[in-house]
């Protein structure tokens, strides 16, 4: 097995409706396409930190932590690939696939409008990458339906230094 990309587990907020109901790996080093100050509607992606109680203590081991315990410490992630299997991945905050892997398309991640007012219903759905120079599908728009809109990134368990809060994040997908 072949481990890609390395990186920070994130997720959506969790005092948040709407946004991604999946986690992702962003990696250690971000790559950004554009960048807007203004806020529309927008869903977030925040960093994703453990979360165990004094109960469970002794459930995960401490061997790689240098004997720290996990809760409220960054959870870290990784991409691997097995040679022999095809595989197809959507890699979050990048612009280009590693060496070796074959990009089908890019653009920008997006996920469910993220809302403020938690009194809303929470309809989160899967961050997807829509293609940069994305088509628009024929049939009517009623003010029912759900928000298709760009994932904007909350630095605080991300390290600001490489995620700039409130920057919108760039995807890729790649197959090998």
């Amino acid at each position: 097995m072949l481990c890609e990309i390395s990186g920070y587990l994130a997720s959506h907020h969790l005092a948040k409706g709407g946004g991604g109901s999946n986690i992702l790996c962003l990696p250690e080093t971000p790559q950004w396409r554009k960048h807007t100050a203004v806020r529309p509607p927008s869903g977030w992606l925040y960093g994703t930190a453990y979360y165990l109680g004094s109960d469970y203590v002794n459930f995960l081991s401490t061997t790689n932590t240098g004997g720290r315990q996990l809760s409220d410490k960054p959870a870290p992630c990784a991409v691997c690939y097995v040679p022999q299997r095809s595989a197809t991945v959507m890699m979050p905050a990048a612009v280009a696939c590693p060496v070796g892997w074959t990009q089908e398309y890019g653009g920008y991640l997006m996920s469910e409008h993220s809302f403020e007012d938690t009194s809303r219903p929470r309809h989160p759905t899967s961050y997807i990458c829509v293609d940069q120079a994305p088509e628009i599908a024929t049939g009517a728009v009623n003010g029912r339906q759900a928000w298709l809109v760009l994932v904007k990134v909350g630095c605080g368990t991300l390290p600001c230094s490489q995620f700039p809060n409130g920057w919108e994040l760039a995807c890729v997908v790649c197959s090998k």
